[in-house]
């Protein structure tokens, strides 16, 4: 694990060279703009988008890092399932948000797809005004309100009411913007954060 800890970008963490590196940028871009307005027209990430993308980051890095571009590929997609993992089980993140991630993770790895989430969060929270003028932000509350009480009584929410929200909650543009927030901070600074 300490392989995946002391190196943050697939470059380092696996000597690949620039246009090993543009290749899976450009990979992972197609998807992410692919999934942004299928996102936002239709609330929908599509499995044909996502699947492929998850299966050309485990060939691609295992194509150009051998057996460890293989594992740096496949502990990024397993990060990526595990962040949007409990948000998805209690009703907040629709499977497709779980995939993208996944897709990211396999395609950039774990450093990467953890530091895109984080700043797809920040820009999702830019989407919580919207939500208020809608008229769900209540209903948001409502519902974490409502598993945090079952969480708290029960040591788990399996039995937890259905969210109060109808409609899920359009996470897919804010990680999109997140992960190109982490891109852009890779290829400037290589590595997907400015601190350290």
């Amino acid at each position: 694990m300490n392989f995946f800890l002391s190196h943050l970008s697939a470059k380092d963490a696996l000597g690949l060279a620039s246009w090993q590196v543009l290749a899976l940028n450009a990979v992972l871009s197609l998807v992410l703009i692919t999934c942004f307005i299928s996102d936002w027209r239709h609330g929908k990430i599509w499995n044909k988008v996502t699947f492929p993308a998850m299966l050309a980051g485990i060939l691609l890095n295992g194509a150009f890092g051998g057996l460890d571009g293989l594992k740096w590929a496949l502990v990024g997609w397993a990060v990526g399932m595990g962040i949007q993992w409990v948000p998805f089980m209690l009703g907040f993140a629709k499977a497709g948000d779980v995939k993208l991630l996944a897709a990211v993770g396999a395609l950039k790895g774990p450093a990467f797809c953890i530091f895109g989430f984080l700043y797809g969060a920040i820009a999702f929270s830019l989407l919580l005004p919207w939500l208020a003028k809608k008229g769900e932000l209540q209903g948001v509350m409502q519902t974490l309100k409502t598993y945090a009480k079952t969480a708290a009584v029960t040591q788990g929410a399996p039995e937890a009411p259905a969210p109060t929200v109808r409609r899920h909650l359009p996470w897919g543009p804010g990680l999109v913007v997140g992960f190109f927030i982490a891109l852009a901070l890779e290829i400037a600074l290589g590595k997907p954060f400015w601190f350290f």
